[in-house]
């Protein structure tokens, strides 16, 4: 095993991660969470969501899946439960109706307004495609334990994560309340009927996010921890940048981001 990193030694992984989970927010959000936003510009982000990961996700699990030694037993288990409720909603199977998560997906872009052919041929944008490229090579190159991290910690993880650790944190919002304050729902003529998606997350979300924490951690020795650090922080600084590509393509804009494309001479 490999000597720890001094930051780690006094701070461990897990919160070393954390800290960069922290950050893992984008200006943009308050623009998604909100009314005004025209029917384009959602379809820009929603396309460049699809082609980025939604409707390649469970491919990204099988990849690691498959590339897992003999042992890591947990670990495997729950991979191949995620793929099998990705690719096929067999554990929402109630909800789902038996459809994949990027077909809920579709569908739920259907109930906007999107038709399906809007999703095929998608062009990337630049910084989508930086993004991806990350993905493809973590996913395919990386050390397996690696690429479990990357995409179960910080792909499907969010700025709440930290809060979702405490031991204290329940979940109360029911599923009503989710559905009511969703934006797509109380802003852009969303029906549940076509909200199966959301359904799905909700219900088989629960303690999903500690256990993955929890989990696979426990498949990282020493010596891979300064790499999963460094690997987290491309992925949050591709993220932010994947993020920042699709508002200026949805002509949107923060004045923070305005004052940091200014100090850096670039012309929007």
């Amino acid at each position: 095993m490999g000597k720890r990193t001094s930051e780690n030694s006094e701070i461990g992984l897990k919160e070393s991660l954390l800290r960069v989970m922290d950050r893992k927010n984008h200006w943009g959000w308050e623009f998604l969470a909100g009314p005004k936003l025209t029917r384009p510009q959602l379809l820009i982000h929603f396309q460049q969501e699809y082609e980025v990961y939604v409707r390649d996700f469970p491919i990204f699990l099988a990849r690691i899946l498959g590339r897992m030694d003999s042992g890591s037993i947990l670990l495997k288990r729950e991979f191949a439960e995620n793929l099998y409720e990705e690719q096929t909603g067999g554990i929402s199977q109630k909800i789902s109706k038996g459809r994949s998560h990027p077909e809920l997906f579709l569908k739920m872009m259907r109930g906007l307004g999107y038709p399906e052919k809007s999703f095929r041929e998608i062009e990337f944008l630049p910084t989508t495609l930086a993004y991806r490229c990350f993905l493809d090579k973590v996913t395919f190159l990386d050390d397996w334990r690696i690429a479990a991290a990357i995409m179960t910690l910080f792909v499907e993880g969010s700025v709440n994560d930290r809060k979702r650790m405490s031991k204290s944190y329940r979940d109360t919002a029911t599923l009503k309340q989710k559905l009511k304050n969703h934006a797509m729902i109380r802003y852009y003529g969303l029906k549940e009927r076509d909200a199966d998606l959301i359904k799905v997350h909700h219900a088989v979300e629960g303690g999903h996010r500690k256990s993955a924490w929890e989990t696979v951690l426990q498949t990282i020795p020493s010596d891979l921890e300064v790499t999963l650090v460094k690997r987290m922080e491309e992925a949050l600084e591709l993220w932010l940048l994947f993020r920042d590509g699709v508002c200026v393509e949805m002509d949107l804009e923060s004045r923070d981001f305005k004052e940091h494309i200014d100090s850096i001479g670039l012309k929007m």
